[in-house]
């Protein structure tokens, strides 16, 4: 439902220093061949593919497709920067990988493939060397957000498909400095170990631009937690309500219930924020404890308390069969959504994601089930080998899937009666039928993990 802003400020850097750039997005197609048409037509220089690891047979098959066209190729994103030597070996059609931030990297690896400067300056590259595979250093100091341009979404040829939901998404943040063990290091091999912002006034200025060009008033900050500095917040409050862009406009955040108090509500609440998004993962304090979470269940309760206190709509992550899950923790799970009554549910399955702390340390107790990189998609229906991607002593698939199909079951109706409130809500408020339409089949296509 929302498309890539990674790729957006690639491509934006790319188009400032003078390059011709074309995005390519295969999210609305059932196979690559649109893309490698689209490519083919094109004949690229350079090849950069965005990638996470269950993308990742994919990225393979595209990499051998431009070494067919004569194109340089590099892979970014989560994947090759967590397992870099590993991707280099294991796609011999691959030129290079580039680790962490990729917009001045992107840019520096221009000037190296023209023989403007070395490919050993190259901060985060990674290529093959006389001795075999290199791997440059990552800046540890991360960009400075502010330096950025604002991404020039018009360069996705998908993006007037992603605006008939009439809202837009934004980031203005990186990193992050909890270490949820389903995610660390990642995060921080991605964006470096220091959480910084774009500065109050220029998300201001970005927002009241996307207003005037596309008539959105209803905004994602796609942040992973928008709630950690209060200091920060109250600036964008002040900034935003400064130049009229409250009154008449709606925000959703991420937010983390250990983040979340009095304080944050009522500055969200004069932001106009509407909608907010936790990770509860667990209604088991044990399961919370081994996924290294840092929460707890009592703040979960405190942060519905306080949502349902300023009339904020609540959506809740949940992962099940992590770590320590057993029968009983599944219906501690089962009994908290049906206490807290979120109006939306996300339910996934503990997935050991390449090179985290989880996929360690299961590999470590001989608990790791998947060996497929298809199966790394936590959402799905059911892995190829038909096995809990952790293979759990005394915890079937199926009775997983049963609780996820039961705290489903038990929502439905109020679910369904929600999202048509919202949807008749939103096509007062945007008097768009299209919006109804994108979000029908968006919910038709995600109905098997969307309650």
């Amino acid at each position: 439902m929302w498309p890539s802003l990674g790729l957006a400020s690639l491509g934006t850097v790319l188009k400032e220093a003078g390059e011709e750039v074309r995005i390519f997005d295969s999210s609305f197609d059932g196979s690559l061949e649109r893309v490698k048409r689209a490519l083919k037509d094109f004949q690229p220089d350079l090849l950069g593919i965005y990638t996470l690891s269950d993308f990742y047979p994919s990225a393979k098959e595209l990499v051998r497709f431009g070494k067919v066209l004569g194109a340089r190729t590099v892979l970014g994103a989560a994947h090759p920067t967590v397992l870099p030597e590993q991707t280099l070996k294991e796609i011999p059609d691959l030129d290079f990988i580039i680790r962490g931030e990729g917009e001045k990297a992107i840019l520096e690896l221009l000037r190296a493939v023209q023989g403007e400067m070395a490919y050993s300056e190259v901060r985060g590259l990674g290529y093959r060397g006389d001795g075999g595979v290199v791997l440059n250093s990552v800046s540890e100091a991360g960009l400075d957000l502010d330096s950025l341009p604002v991404p020039n979404r018009e360069l996705l040829e998908n993006f007037h498909k992603y605006l008939r939901s009439r809202a837009i998404n934004l980031h203005i943040s990186r990193g992050c400095p909890f270490n949820c063990s389903f995610c660390q290091p990642t995060l921080r091999l991605m964006f470096g170990k220091r959480l910084r912002w774009r500065s109050a006034g220029l998300v201001k200025e970005e927002l009241g631009m996307l207003n005037k060009r596309y008539g959105v008033r209803e905004f994602f900050f796609h942040d992973d937690i928008f709630t950690v500095n209060k200091r920060w917040l109250g600036e964008l409050v002040e900034e935003l309500n400064k130049a009229g862009l409250v009154n008449g406009f709606r925000y959703v955040v991420n937010s983390r219930v250990d983040t979340f108090d009095d304080e944050v509500g009522r500055l969200l609440k004069e932001m106009g924020v509407y909608y907010v998004l936790f990770g509860l993962e667990s209604g088991s304090q044990g399961v919370l404890d081994k996924l290294e979470k840092g929460t707890t269940v009592e703040q979960a309760y405190q942060a519905f308390e306080l949502c349902k206190k300023f009339g904020f709509r609540t959506h809740s992550y949940i992962i099940l069969a992590g770590l320590g899950e057993t029968r009983e923790s599944l219906l501690e799970t089962e009994k908290m959504i049906k206490e807290l009554k979120p109006n939306t549910v996300h339910i996934s399955i503990c997935t050991p994601l390449p090179g985290t702390n989880l996929e360690q340390e299961a590999r470590a107790q001989g608990l790791i089930n998947v060996d497929a990189y298809v199966d790394m998609d936590y959402y799905l229906r059911r892995t190829s080998k038909g096995g809990l991607p952790l293979a759990l002593s005394g915890l079937s698939y199926e009775e997983v899937l049963e609780v996820r199909e039961r705290i489903l079951r038990g929502r439905r109706w109020m679910v369904f009666w929600d999202n048509l409130v919202q949807m008749v809500r939103g096509l007062v408020w945007e008097r768009s039928l299209g919006e109804v339409a994108f979000k029908l089949r968006f919910y038709g296509k995600m109905r098997h993990y969307f309650g």
